[in-house]
């Protein structure tokens, strides 16, 4: 049976996304997801080995291997995004998931489950215990069924806004609105330089990595990185970084020690952001953006980088109802962007150098839906 019609929409920090069983299957099936798990009956999960994908009928995953309690168990194992859905998509009286040792579930909300043969099986839930950042799953799982498909990209834009260019950019209105009230609720938590350190750092984890960069900065200042140095920062996460897929230049421990160089040519870059900031209003975009890369961040951080962290952490953070930014971020060159979107602007009429509200926006079409197989 597919899956991609089992959709949850969830509210996250930069605004609505869909997340679909597949993308927790896809995470299952890579093996990322290891344990300990606290089961509902009070044992403790481990995943040996995840099992074989089923993408035919039948549980997701067969011949899993698991500890459970200690104690060695294999069977077959069950992925829904709500406990509920076992008993809505007819599990309990079909025989074939009879052998379900396992039902993995991303919500929370248990509930008993049996299957047909009256065996009640170990019941997780995954969301508090997944190795990566739930949103960078759901939109690396729809960017991964649409690639090599731009033209599809592009098909699925013109059906959700028919008037493109505005459609686009009222989206990429909601996004930076989005960004704007995390980035304003971070300073109010710890004040505005610690939460330009945790933004941005976290920000050079996009791409599977958002998670451990966030817990590395939440936990030690610019200071304190720079004392315990780049090889004792990278191995305090090690297991988690998700490193398959990654080219070299978004190798997690390359960002870090870009993040390190730059805090060692300049400790005092935030006081200069801020400064740079409040030229904004008074300077052409071509020149603030060369500004920040050459002077700011001391050509330490590559062109496109330093527009993805300008676009995610710095020019929300430096936006104020005094000095408002959002048609600065809405023009501002997009930085890293899949090349799917890249081509799928072309399909749809847009020409010239990107701009961060044409790529924004597709990129919002495609978060909010999960595409079809």
């Amino acid at each position: 049976m597919s899956t991609c019609d089992r959709v949850e929409e969830i509210e996250g920090p930069y605004g609505p996304f869909a997340i679909g069983e597949r993308a927790i299957q896809r995470l299952w099936a890579s093996g990322e997801v290891r344990g300990p798990l606290p089961a509902a009956s009070g044992a403790t999960i481990e995943v040996v080995n995840p099992g074989d994908w089923n993408r035919g009928a039948g549980p997701d995953f067969l011949g899993a291997e698991l500890r459970v309690a200690g104690r060695r168990v294999r069977g077959d194992v069950e992925i829904h995004l709500r406990c509920r859905d076992w008993e809505s998509h007819g599990h309990a009286s079909d025989p074939r998931f009879s052998g379900v040792v396992l039902h993995a579930v991303l919500l929370p909300g248990l509930c008993s489950v049996q299957t047909a043969s009256g065996h009640e099986p170990e019941a997780v839930v995954l969301l508090p215990h997944l190795p990566r950042d739930l949103e960078d799953l759901a939109e690396e799982d729809a960017l991964l069924e649409l690639r090599g498909r731009a033209g599809e990209v592009a098909r699925r834009v013109r059906e959700a806004e028919p008037t493109t260019a505005p459609g686009l950019r009222r989206r990429a209105a909601s996004r930076f609105t989005a960004k704007l009230r995390l980035a304003r609720q971070r300073i109010r938590e710890v004040g505005w330089e610690p939460a330009c350190h945790e933004l941005v750092v976290e920000s050079l984890g996009f791409g599977g990595n958002r998670g451990p960069m966030s817990e590395l900065a939440r936990s030690h200042p610019p200071e304190e990185m720079l004392l315990l140095g780049l090889d004792a920062l990278y191995m305090e996460k090690c297991g988690r970084w998700r490193l398959r897929g990654l080219r070299p230049a978004g190798h997690p421990y390359r960002r870090l020690a870009q993040y390190l160089e730059l805090n060692r040519l300049r400790p005092d870059w935030r006081n200069d952001l801020r400064g740079w900031g409040a030229d904004i209003p008074s300077a052409p975009l071509s020149g603030l953006r060369r500004r920040l890369i050459d002077e700011v961040f001391c050509r330490v951080v590559p062109d496109g980088r330093a527009d993805t962290l300008a676009i995610n952490a710095l020019l929300p953070l430096l936006s104020s109802p005094r000095v408002p930014l959002e048609s600065v971020w809405l023009e501002w060159p997009p930085g890293n962007h899949p090349e799917d979107v890249r081509e799928a602007r072309h399909y749809l009429g847009l020409e010239g150098p990107a701009r961060n509200w044409e790529v924004q926006g597709i990129l919002d079409v495609i978060r909010r839906a999960v595409p079809p197989a």
